[in-house]
């Protein structure tokens, strides 16, 4: 019987909440390609630029809550299972997706379209309509993700150079694609009864 579908809430990373879930795909991207061909992004770089970064965090602890101290304030120690950050390019007119990841064990249960539709609501409350991303040729499941979610390819961009491991996608954003809600404030809850089991 396949574990059911945890519920999790998705707000803005705060400290070091995703930063285990960073170590694990930097891990992984070194796997796949050579350093010159990994474009990764601190989590400090994407909490104090022009950023958006968020979680997907689980609402049923397997353990009990505990309070942490982050920049002087007390928060509650939540169990970040999935994250994806944004970098804002306002005069060129786009936002770059960063640091798509979800946790290993919650994988196949719609947390990463969950969390680009959130993330690209996020951008288009900063009214930014283009949503760019670069990503490597060896990730077939996150081509199919971002394809589905209708990403096209273009040439490179930015900064970007040719590169043969590479591939350069582009969405051209709507309203329809999510209730905006911008950095401040920003808090989705997804409960596991409609969390349906599709690709992430």
């Amino acid at each position: 019987m396949p574990a059911p579908s945890p519920s999790f809430i998705i707000s803005p990373i705060v400290g070091e909440e995703a930063d285990y879930l960073l170590v694990r795909s930097d891990e992984y991207m070194a796997s796949l390609y050579p350093a010159e061909s990994n474009h990764l992004v601190s989590s400090a770089s994407l909490q104090s630029g022009d950023a958006l970064f968020l979680g997907a965090f689980e609402i049923a602890a397997r353990e009990p809550r505990s309070v942490i101290t982050v920049k002087g304030q007390q928060q509650e120690n939540r169990h970040c299972i999935g994250c994806v950050a944004a970098r804002f390019y306002r005069a060129q007119g786009y936002a770059e997706i960063k640091r798509l990841y979800v946790n290993e064990d919650y994988r196949g249960k719609a947390i990463a379209r969950r969390l680009m539709a959130a993330i690209e609501a996020g951008v288009l409350a900063e009214g930014i309509y283009c949503a760019r991303l670069e990503m490597g040729i060896y990730q077939p499941e996150a081509e199919a993700l971002y394809r589905s979610l209708g990403y096209c390819v273009i040439p490179p961009f930015g900064d970007y150079l040719l590169d043969p491991l590479s591939q350069f996608l582009e969405k051209k954003l709507t309203k329809n694609e999510g209730r905006p809600t911008g950095k401040r404030g920003y808090e989705r809850r997804f409960l596991s009864e409609n969390d349906a089991s599709i690709l992430s």
